[in-house]
């Protein structure tokens, strides 16, 4: 059989196994909704009841070790309500009152045949029912208690008269109305009179009365006036309370506090409203439709996009109107979806007509009160595939934009991809002239020359109303224009070919024109294509102006780096003076340049140089003296280059009144000043004065060499005077003492007689040197290709040194050098070596491993890091025999070759020189 219950779970405790198996066959057997778990003693069965859910016990009496009624005082210990049935073979009055006293749920004595399982099961069956009815009775005891100790509102009870005179009132009165419930009960206010809202009053009675007549119980919602004087919505549930004669003798009932609901429920009657107009009025294609794909409802948008009516739509499956989708494919979708999850993907809709267009889909699933519905929000894409798909070309073109060397290809590119991508056959790119006075045509669309008679530009000043003013309008403003009808439009008076023109600023270059022969030829898609192109297209100007340029400035600084090189060759200052300005006007391009030397004699400033357009803008001049006020002097005097945008401007200066007006000063060390001067004002830019910067360095550079090379040949004729001197006042001197020491040594024996001639040697040593130094300097003769390996090999043997003393050449290149002077560098270094390295030293010279230079080093003591500087100060030596000017030489003759030197530590612990900078020769 089957019930309504659920599973009834059955504990069956018996020690005779064959019996309990047979037992829980029959009750499960009898009802389907039995289920039996055996066990065959008290201790087990009281685990079980630890172990599972039990609804029932049933036991025998007579077990070992505890009888049923010990199990049954166990079993109620923790289960008091727990259903127990004894099921057993002993009856006797005796058990039966013992297991009543116990607490047993039911009793019964087994018996022969089958039947006895079926009065079992039914006993069983009621036991629990009872137990459950019980249990449920008590919940809803408890909840109602519960619900009632905590209800929002208040339970009532009235006689059913307008006035609705209160009999008894609880709950949350207080909160609810603002008055305790003693004085509703005392009727001191009238719930029907002075609670109730006036406008509801009427309502609220008919209601209630209406409800009453038909089944005896109500529901209605009402406005209150609480003692605050607030306004609240509550709803009230009653019912009659009849006596016994069937009269109504009142009414029972419970009002809460809904005013809170009613607040959501009028928003949401506000949303719904907006959405149901949103729905009806999206830009968006919406329709709903259930899990078998069937469309329960469209919007108007959907029907005008597909051609479709409503009635057509609605019912309709989703994959006859969304091509991509296959009933299977849409199915297993829909069913990846969980309530709330949303889906994005592109598709394309077929049209009633058959043609088809791009979608971008959102759908969504949603819970409506149990049934399972998808929401699908679709937008026709084609426009943005278009766009998306001109950009891409755009794109493409653009980058060729990066790579143009010239305004005219910059522009021819812009105007063809206006015209191919946009359909722009009347387009054209006109650019700001020099003079700022016209814009004219620097590129055009092929279709162009044919509508004109002559190539459109248009001047700055042109009547209003003019496409030339217009055009000019739209440059000065910065702001695009779009017409799309140009015939009929009130700012354009004259004829043209063009009816839809964009005019679109390129920066503070020109306008980008973008016409067509046809009305309303341009979408906002093309516009904003118009502003992509312009931009790029103004990018690309600017770049293109920035290189044209650097080259141009590149050029400059090329014949002008030449020319420095000139100014450093010239041999007077007069020479100097001239090679400036021919710089200045030949490559910088300056009109009027004036080149002015300081003059000690007259104490001021003196034209030395001039260009050829001085003498027609600045007329002679005495020369610029401290006492002269002129913003040359000035300059010269600061030390600072002045740059003048208008001297005319200026309050005071004597330089006014030349026919001059940009002025550039630039002084030229303590030497002069370098004028550069204009015709028109603001002539000058950062490029001009940089170039001309560098001009006027050089030409100190110059002036300061020419100086020098003065000073030095003073310096050679000093030198010279004083070799003279050395070779003869001090030279023969010492001649005739070593000629009286050999006389002194054939006539006597004395070994004084030994140190005089050392003392002759050093002094002979010293005077080499001294003449070396001084007719030698710090210049270097003619330079010639100089084999190092033969070099070396020649100094070698023209140093005395002792028979120990080794050379090993690990170096086989070839340089440009004056070879006397490296000839003295070379055995100054073996003499080095071997007056500190002793008579068994070993002297390496080979190649830096870097080949930009050679190494001289010995595997002697070496030079300590302190003082590895001071060794090539002349007279610096820690040899008592040494002159101390073997390595001032030595540096002396690599400086003179451009070379440098520096002392390191040697590979073996001695002295390392590494000559770098040499540069060899193949």
């Amino acid at each position: 059989m089957s019930g309504t219950l659920e599973t009834i779970r059955v504990l069956h405790v018996d020690d005779e196994p064959g019996l309990a198996e047979m037992v829980a066959t029959f009750l499960e057997r009898e009802d389907d909704r039995i289920e039996v778990r055996t066990e065959h003693d008290a201790e087990a069965g009281l685990r079980a009841l630890t172990e599972s859910e039990v609804d029932c016990v049933v036991s025998d009496y007579d077990m070992p070790g505890s009888d049923g009624i010990e199990f049954l005082r166990a079993v109620r210990g923790d289960h008091p309500e727990l259903p127990f049935v004894l099921f057993t073979g002993k009856g006797s009055e005796e058990v039966a009152s013992e297991a009543i006293s116990a607490g047993v749920t039911d009793y019964l004595q087994k018996r022969s045949g089958t039947e006895q399982y079926a009065l079992l099961a039914n006993r069983i069956r009621n036991a629990v029912e009872a137990t459950r009815a019980h249990e449920l009775l008590a919940e809803r005891t408890r909840r109602l208690e519960t619900l009632i100790e905590n209800l929002p509102g208040m339970i009532y009870r009235c006689r059913n008269e307008p006035r609705w005179p209160m009999e008894t009132v609880e709950g949350e009165t207080e909160s609810l109305t603002g008055y305790a419930s003693e004085t509703l009960e005392r009727n001191e206010v009238e719930w029907g009179e002075e609670v109730i809202h006036p406008d509801d009053r009427e309502r609220a009675w008919q209601a209630v009365q209406e409800a009453l007549e038909t089944d005896g119980s109500f529901e209605v919602t009402y406005r209150i006036d609480t003692r605050e004087g607030r306004t609240k919505w509550l709803w009230e549930r009653g019912r009659a309370v009849h006596d016994d004669d069937g009269d109504l003798e009142a009414i029972e009932g419970f009002i809460t506090d809904v005013t809170d609901r009613k607040e959501r429920e009028r928003r949401l009657e506000r949303t719904t409203t907006r959405l149901e107009a949103l729905f009806e009025n999206s830009p968006d294609m919406i329709d709903v439709h259930d899990v078998e794909g069937t469309i329960l409802d469209v919007n108007p948008r959907l029907c005008a996009e597909t051609g479709y009516d409503e009635s057509e739509l609605v019912g309709m499956k989703v994959w006859e109107l969304d091509r991509t989708l296959g009933s299977d494919e849409a199915r297993d979708l829909w069913a990846g979806m969980d309530v709330d999850d949303r889906l994005e993907l592109e598709s394309e809709f077929e049209r009633r007509d058959g043609s088809t267009f791009p979608v971008r889909v959102h759908i969504r699933r949603l819970d409506l009160h149990g049934r399972e519905r998808f929401l699908v929000s679709s937008r026709n894409v084609a426009e943005r595939k278009r766009r998306e798909r001109k950009l891409q070309e755009l794109r493409e073109r653009t980058q060729r934009l990066n790579y143009t060397r010239t305004v005219e290809e910059t522009t021819r590119l812009a105007t063809e991809a206006a015209d191919e991508i946009i359909g722009a056959s009347l387009t054209g790119v006109h650019l700001l002239n020099e003079d700022g006075t016209r814009l004219e045509l620097s590129a055009f669309a092929e279709g162009v020359p044919e509508l004109f008679d002559e190539l459109p530009g248009y001047e700055r000043d042109a009547p209003p109303g003019s496409r030339a003013h217009l055009v000019w309008e739209a440059f000065r403003e910065s702001e695009p224009v779009h017409l799309r009808e140009a015939s009929s439009s009130s700012r354009l008076t004259e004829e043209t070919p063009a009816e839809s023109v964009v005019l679109y600023p390129i920066g503070d270059r020109g306008v980008f024109i973008i016409s067509s022969a046809e009305p309303n030829a341009f979408s906002e898609t093309d516009v904003l294509l118009v502003e992509i192109l312009a931009n790029y297209l103004e990018a690309a100007l600017d770049r293109v102006a920035r290189e044209e340029t650097l080259r141009t400035r590149e050029r400059r600084l090329e014949r002008l780096h030449d020319a420095t090189r000139d100014l450093i060759r010239a041999d007077s200052r007069q020479a100097i003076a001239d090679r400036v300005i021919e710089a200045a006007e030949g490559i910088l391009g300056f009109s009027v340049a004036v080149a002015r030397i300081y003059d000690s004699e007259v104490g001021g400033l003196a034209p030395m140089a001039t260009s050829d357009a001085v003498s027609d803008v600045v007329p002679d001049r005495e020369v610029y003296t401290p006492e002269s006020d002129s913003l040359n002097w000035a300059a010269y005097e600061s030390g600072e280059v002045r740059v003048y945008d208008d001297i005319e401007d200026l309050s005071d200066a004597l330089d006014q009144g030349t026919g001059l007006r940009s002025l550039m000063l630039l002084p030229m060390g303590k030497h002069g000043t370098l004028s550069i001067g204009e015709r028109e004002p603001d002539a000058f830019d950062s490029t001009d004065e940089f170039l001309a910067r560098i001009l006027a360095t050089a030409a100190e550079t110059a002036l300061d060499e020419r100086e020098r090379e003065r000073e030095l040949m003073r310096q050679n004729d000093r030198l010279t005077e004083f070799a003279d001197v050395v070779s003869h006042d001090l030279r023969n001197p010492l001649t005739v003492a070593e000629g009286r020491l050999r006389l002194v040594e054939e006539e006597c024996d004395s070994e004084h007689l030994d140190e005089v001639a050392r003392a002759h040697d050093r002094m002979s040593d010293l005077i080499d040197d001294l003449l070396t130094l001084a007719r030698e300097g710090e210049g270097v003769g003619e330079l010639e290709r100089t084999d190092l390996s033969d070099l070396l090999e020649s100094c070698w043997a023209h140093v005395d040194r002792p028979s120990g003393v080794r050379l090993r050449v690990d170096v086989d290149r070839t340089v440009r050098a004056d070879r006397t002077r490296l000839q003295q560098l070379f055995e100054n270094l073996i003499r080095n070596a071997v007056e500190h390295g002793g008579g068994d030293v070993t002297v390496t010279v080979g190649e830096l491993a870097d080949g930009d230079g050679f190494y001289f080093e010995d595997d002697g003591v070496g030079i300590a890091p302190d003082v590895r500087e001071d060794v090539f100060d002349p007279g610096y030596s820690n040899d008592e025999n040494g002159t101390g000017f073997g390595l001032s030489i030595v540096e002396q003759v690599v400086e003179a070759h451009g070379w440098e030197i520096r002392i390191v530590d040697g590979t073996d612990g001695g002295a390392r020189f590494e000559v770098t900078g040499v540069g060899f020769v193949e």
